[in-house]
C-alpha cells in the first residue's frame, strides 16, 4: 500500500491566499484609479489617437473638447463637431456628447474595436446664403441616435430622434455592407462652386419652411433596411402624422402619410406603396375632405426602369375652382417608364355621387380610360403636330353622367365613348337622353388625311340647345315650333386645317370641303306661327351650296312643296314653290302689310300657286319671283269672284300679272297684262277688258275710289276697256283711260237704259267725253269733268244735248207723282261749275224745246187751266204744238225770260226763277189767240186787256205753286168775284178777298 502524501501546512495556504487577495485588490484599485483618471482627465494620447482613427475609418471625423471614459457608458466625447475635409460653408453637425461603444474583448487584447456610436444633444446646421441679405441657417436640433456597428460591415441605427422645422423625426434601420455607402453620389464631396453660382434650391426650401406652421408637432418616422452595395435592395417605410399644418401649398388637418418600399426578391419584383389620409386638405387647386389616397408600385421586369402602378383614391368631398364632387372615387392601373412622362399602358376610372361645376351639375358622373401600345404604329410624321405625341398608343375612353343640368341645357343622361388608334380618332357613341327624346351621334377623324366625318340622329326638342347657339342662330331657330320633337338624321364629312397651322382660316379652308346629307320630319309644327300638320325634307350641302330638293309641308286643306338652292359664296338663293294651302295660314306672320292683305281676302277654296323666288340674302332689291296662281270662290274687300288665274313675275320691285283672267258669274275681266310698279307706286293696265260691275271693282280697289264712283251706278255691268295707270296709294297720281259701253245706268234722279263714252282719270280729275245716252225714248250726247282733289264733295261740269226725249218718261224719274204729260223734249244743258254735295253750287245755261206737248198736269202750268177753261171750255187743256225756252243757272237757281208754250188758241209766257228745291218766283201771262193762223196777232191785240187779267205772280214750289194777280189789287177784288167766278158764274164769297190757289 503506497505511502500517504504529505499534507500541506494550512498556514502556508493562508499566506498564498492572502497574497492573491492583496494582489487582486491592488489590481482592482489600480483599475479603478485608472478609470477615475480616464473619467476625470480623459484618454491619454496613445489611446485617443487610435480611437479617433477608428472613427475616421467608420466615416466620423470628430473634434471635441474632451474624450473620456464613463463608468457605465464607455468612451464619451463631449462638445463634438463633425468635419468634412475640403468643404467650406458646408453643413455643420455638432453634439453635446458622442458615446463610443467598444468591444471589451478586443480591448482586453489591447485592440480597439468600435461596436457603436451614440449621439445626444446633436444639432445639424445648414447655412443658407442670401444675396444682399443676412445669412440664415436651417437647423436639425435635439438629435439623439444610437448607431451599432455589427459584424460583416453592417450598421444598425436605433432610436434616431430629431426635431426639424417644428416636426419630430425618428429613424431606425439596418444596412449591410455599410462601407459601400461612401461610394453613393449622395455622400461624395461636392466641387466648390464659384462665387455667385450657388443653386438657390436651398434658399427656396428655407423660404418655404418659414411659411410652414403646425398646429401640433407632427411625427415623422422612417424605418429602412438594405445592402449598401445595391440601392435597389433597400426596404423603406416612412410614416408622417400631422394633426394640423399650414403651408404655402395649402393646409392639412389630421393628416397621415405612409410610404413603403420593398426590394425585389428572386420570385417577386420590388414594390412600393404610398398611403395618404387627411380629414381635411386645402390647397390652391382643391379642397378635399376625408381623403384616402393609395399608390402601389412594383417593378415590371428585372433590370428595367419600368414599373407597374395601382392607384386608389377616395374623398367624401372635393372642391376646386372648377367643380365640387361628393364621394369621389378614382382607380388607375398603368405601366410606366421612369424616363417618359406618358405611361406605356394603363386603365383608369374616376366617378362620384354628384358633381357641381360653374356650368353644370350631374349625378353619378364617371370617366374611364384605357391606354395600350399600338402594335404597328405608323412612321413618325411632323405634319401630325401635337398628335405625334400619342402616335404609338391605343386609347379608349368613356364618360357617363346622369341628370346633367346646366344653366342652358338639361339632360337625363349623357354617355360618350371613343378610341384612338393612329391615325384614327373616333367617337364611337355620344348619347344624350332628354325627357322628350335623345341625341345619338358618332364621329371619326383621320389624323393623317385630316378627314373628319360624323353621323347624328335626334328626336328631341332642339329648342333645348338654343341657349348654346350664337344669337343669330338662336333667333333663326326660334322661328320654328312643334308639338312633338322632330326626327332629324344627318351625315357629313369635312377636311380640317393642317395641324401645324395655328391660325387656320376655317371659312376658306374647311367650308369648301364640307359635305352634308340630312333628313328632317316633324308633325304639328309651325314656322313663325304658321302651322302645319307635318313636314319632311332632305338637305344636302356640297361645294358651299345648300339644297332642299323635296321640302313638303301638309295642312288640312292642302300641301306646300318647296325646292331650295342657296350658294354661300355668292349668297344667291332660289325657292321653287307649289302650294295648295290657304293664305289664311299666313295670318300669324308679323308683317303688317300681309295682315292687311289677308283681312281683305275671304276664301272658300284654297288657291293653287306654282312659282319660284330668287335673289341674294340681305339684298331685298335683288329679290324676284315668277309663277302662276289660281283662285276660286273668293272675295276681296267683300267683293266676290268665282275664279281668278294669272301668270305673274316680280323683279326690281315691279310685279307683273300676265294674261290675268277674273270670272264673276257671267262677268269677266281679262287683260294682256297688269303691272304694279312699287317704285313709281302705280299699277298699269294694258288693254284690260272688263264686263264686271265697275262699282264692285271700285270697292275692291278701295273705299276712296268707291265713294268717288258711288253716284254713278250700273244696274248691269257695262263693257269697259282700260288703259293707263292708277295710283297704289296717292290718288292724285293717275292716268287712266276707260271706254265704257253699257247700261242701265243711274245718276242722281236719272235712269238711263244705255250709255257709252270715254273716261280719262288723270291725276285728281275724271273726264267723260264722247258720251252717248239712249234714254226716255230719245238720245243724248255730252261730256263731263269731275275734280276729286277737294276734300268736300266733288266739283264737276258737264254738257248734255238731248233730242226727242219722251217727257212723260223723263218726269217719271224726276218726280214720284204720276203724270199725264205728253210731248217730245229736246235741248241743251251746260253746267260750267257744280259740286256733288251742294246743289246750290250749280252754274250754267241751256235751252229746251218741247213739241206736241200736253203739260197741264204740271202744277206750274195747271194753275191757268181752270181760268182758261172758263173762257172757253177745253182752252185750259189745249195741246201745245211747241214750247221753247232759254235759261241761265246761277247758284242752283234757274232763270228764264223766254219760256213760251204755243197752242192754236193760246200762248203762255213765263219769266222768272226756280231753284233746285223747286221754289218758284215767276210771272206768267196767257195771250189769247196769239198764235191763231193769220188773224192771231190782231185778235191778241184786241183782247190784250183781257189777257192782262190772266197775268199772275207765281210763288210756292213746283208741286204746290201759289198764284197772285198782277194787275188787280186785292183791295179791288173784295167786292167782286175772282176771275174764275166771274167767267164761270160760280159764287164763292167767303174767299173773295184771298187769292185763289189753283192747281190740278
Amino acid at each position: 500500500m503506497p505511502a500517504a502524501a504529505p499534507r500541506r501546512s494550512p498556514g502556508k495556504l493562508r499566506r498564498w491566499f492572502r497574497r492573491l487577495r492583496i494582489t487582486l485588490l491592488l489590481l482592482l484599485l489600480a483599475f479603478v484609479v485608472g478609470l477615475m483618471f480616464l473619467h476625470l482627465f480623459g484618454l491619454p494620447g496613445f489611446l485617443r489617437r487610435p480611437l479617433l482613427q477608428k472613427l475616421r475609418d467608420r466615416g466620423f471625423d470628430l473634434e471635441m473638447s474632451t474624450l473620456r471614459w464613463h463608468f457605465y457608458r464607455g468612451v464619451v466625447a463631449e462638445n463634438v463637431t463633425f468635419n468634412q475635409m475640403g468643404e467650406t460653408n458646408s453643413p455643420r453637425l455638432a453634439a453635446q456628447e458622442v458615446e463610443v461603444n467598444l468591444n471589451y474583448r478586443a480591448l482586453a487584447r489591447f485592440g480597439f474595436e468600435i461596436t457603436g456610436v451614440g449621439l445626444t444633444g446633436g444639432k445639424l446646421s445648414l447655412p443658407v446664403r442670401d444675396t444682399n441679405q443676412p445669412g440664415r441657417e436651417l437647423n436639425v436640433e435635439k438629435i439623439r441616435a444610437n448607431l451599432l456597428f455589427l459584424p460583416n460591415d453592417s450598421l444598425s441605427l436605433n432610436d434616431f430622434h430629431a426635431q426639424f422645422a417644428g416636426a419630430a423625426f425618428s429613424l431606425n434601420g439596418v444596412i449591410t455592407n455599410a462601407s459601400a455607402l461612401r461610394d453613393w453620389p449622395l455622400f461624395q464631396p461636392v466641387e466648390p462652386k464659384k462665387p455667385g453660382r450657388e443653386p438657390n434650391l436651398l434658399r427656396r426650401f428655407a423660404d418655404a419652411l418659414e411659411k410652414i406652421h403646425f398646429a401640433k408637432q407632427p411625427d415623422f418616422r422612417v424605418v429602412l433596411s438594405g445592402d449598401g452595395r445595391d440601392p435597389q435592395s433597400f426596404a423603406v417605410r416612412l410614416t408622417l402624422n400631422a394633426p394640423g399644418a399650414t403651408t404655402p401649398w395649402g393646409s392639412l388637418t389630421n393628416g397621415s402619410f405612409t410610404a413603403s418600399v420593398f426590394p425585389a426578391e428572386p420570385t417577386m419584383p420590388s414594390v412600393a406603396e404610398l398611403n395618404l389620409h387627411a380629414a381635411d386638405a386645402r390647397t390652391p387647386w382643391a379642397d378635399v375632405s376625408d381623403l384616402d389616397f393609395t399608390v402601389h408600385l412594383s417593378g415590371a421586369e428585372a433590370g428595367t426602369n419600368v414599373v407597374r402602378a395601382d392607384l386608389n383614391m377616395h374623398a367624401s368631398r372635393v372642391v376646386t375652382r372648377w367643380a365640387v364632387a361628393t364621394n369621389a372615387v378614382g382607380t388607375a392601373q398603368w405601366v410606366h417608364a421612369l424616363t417618359n412622362a406618358i405611361p406605356i399602358s394603363g386603365t383608369g376610372e374616376l366617378r362620384a355621387d354628384s358633381a357641381v361645376t360653374e356650368w353644370a351639375t350631374a349625378i353619378t358622373p364617371s370617366f374611364s380610360a384605357a391606354l395600350s401600345p399600338l402594335a404597328n404604329p405608323p412612321p413618325p410624321d411632323v405634319s401630325w403636330g401635337g398628335w405625334e405625341k400619342i402616335r404609338p398608343f391605343v386609347l379608349a375612353w368613356s364618360v357617363r353622367a346622369a341628370e346633367l343640368d346646366t344653366e342652358k341645357l338639361g339632360a337625363e343622361e349623357v354617355v360618350c365613348s371613343g378610341n384612338w388608334s393612329a391615325p384614327s380618332l373616333a367617337v364611337t357613341n355620344l348619347l344624350v337622353r332628354f325627357t322628350d327624346g335623345h341625341l345619338d351621334a358618332r364621329a371619326q377623324l383621320d389624323v393623317a388625311t385630316r378627314a373628319a366625318s360624323f353621323d347624328i340622329n335626334t328626336d328631341f326638342d332642339v329648342h333645348r340647345i338654343s341657349p348654346l347657339l350664337p344669337p343669330v342662330n338662336a333667333r333663326w331657330l326660334a322661328k320654328y315650333s312643334w308639338g312633338a320633337p322632330p326626327l332629324f338624321t344627318a351625315r357629313g364629312t369635312a377636311t380640317l386645317p393642317a395641324w401645324t397651322n395655328r391660325e387656320a382660316d376655317w371659312s376658306a379652308e374647311v367650308a369648301p370641303t364640307v359635305q352634308l346629307a340630312a333628313f328632317l320630319t316633324a308633325t304639328n309644327c309651325a314656322y313663325l306661327g304658321v302651322p302645319a300638320d307635318w313636314v319632311r325634307t332632305h338637305v344636302t350641302y356640297t361645294n358651299l351650296i345648300w339644297r332642299l330638293p323635296d321640302l313638303v309641308a301638309g295642312r288640312p286643306e292642302g300641301t306646300l312643296a318647296v325646292t331650295h338652292v342657296a350658294d354661300d359664296r355668292t349668297h344667291e338663293f332660289y325657292f321653287g314653290v307649289h302650294s295648295t294651302i290657304s293664305p289664311e295660314a299666313l295670318r300669324p306672320l308679323p308683317s303688317t302689310n300681309a295682315q292687311k292683305a289677308l283681312n281683305f281676302f275671304k276664301l272658300s277654296q284654297t288657291p293653287i300657286l306654282d312659282g319660284g323666288v330668287w335673289g341674294r340674302w340681305r339684298e331685298p332689291e335683288s329679290v324676284g319671283f315668277t309663277g302662276h296662281v289660281a283662285l276660286a270662290k273668293f272675295s276681296f274687300r267683300e267683293q266676290t269672284a268665282d275664279e281668278f288665274q294669272s301668270f305673274f313675275r316680280y323683279t326690281n320691285h315691279v310685279l307683273e300679272f300676265l294674261d290675268p283672267n277674273l270670272t264673276r258669274g257671267t262677268q269677266t275681266v281679262v287683260a294682256p297684262g297688269v303691272t304694279a310698279d312699287f317704285n313709281a307706286r302705280r299699277i298699269y293696265f294694258t288693254n284690260c277688258l272688263s264686263s264686271a260691275d265697275p262699282f264692285v271693282i271700285a270697292r275692291a280697289i278701295g273705299p276712296t275710289t268707291a265713294r268717288a264712283l258711288e253716284p254713278y251706278m250700273f244696274k248691269q255691268p257695262p263693257v269697259i276697256r282700260v288703259n293707263g295707270h292708277a295710283p297704289l296709294d296717292n290718288m292724285s297720281d293717275a292716268d287712266l283711260r276707260l271706254d265704257v259701253d253699257g247700261g242701265p245706268f243711274a245718276w242722281s234722279l236719272f235712269r238711263i237704259p244705255h250709255i257709252a263714252g270715254h273716261l280719262e282719270w288723270r291725276d285728281d280729275s275724271l273726264a267723260l267725253t264722247n258720251v252717248e245716252i239712249f234714254a226716255y225714248d230719245g238720245a243724248a250726247a255730252g261730256s263731263a269733268r269731275f275734280d276729286f282733289a277737294r276734300g268736300s264733295g266733288t266739283p264737276f261740269q258737264f254738257t248734255l244735248a238731248a233730242t226727242n226725249v219722251d217727257l212723260q218718261l223723263l218726269m217719271s224719274d224726276l218726280s214720284t207723282r204720276t203724270n199725264n204729260l205728253e210731248g217730245r223734249l229736246s235741248g241743251l244743258l251746260i253746267i260750267t261749275n257744280a259740286n256733288t254735295e251742294d246743289k246750290f253750287s250749280w252754274q250754267g245755261n241751256g235751252a229746251a224745246k218741247l213739241q206736241n206737248g200736253l203739260i197741264w198736269s204740271l202744277p206750274v202750268f195747271g194753275i191757268l187751266s181752270k181760268p182758261l177753261d172758263s173762257i172757253k171750255p177745253g182752252l185750259g187743256s189745249s195741246r201745245f204744238s211747241e214750247g221753247t225756252a232759254t235759261f241761265v243757272i246761277t247758284n242752283g237757281v234757274m232763270f228764264s225770260k223766254t219760256l213760251a208754250m204755243r197752242a192754236a188758241t193760246i200762248r203762255l209766257h213765263y219769266g222768272g226763277t226756280v231753284d233746285f228745291d223747286g221754289r218758284l218766283d215767276t210771272r206768267v201771262e196767257a195771250q189769247l189767240f196769239r198764235d191763231t193762223w193769220v188773224i192771231g196777232p190782231l185778235l191778241s191785240t184786241v183782247l190784250l186787256p183781257i189777257s192782262k187779267l190772266f197775268e199772275y205772280h207765281v210763288t210756292g214750289t213746283l208741286n204746290e205753286p201759289k198764284t197772285e194777280t198782277v194787275y188787280i189789287p186785292k183791295l179791288f177784288m173784295h167786292p167782286f168775284h175772282t176771275f174764275e167766278e166771274f167767267f164761270s158764274g160760280a159764287e164763292n164769297k167767303t174767299n173773295a178777298l184771298s187769292p185763289q190757289k189753283i192747281g190740278p
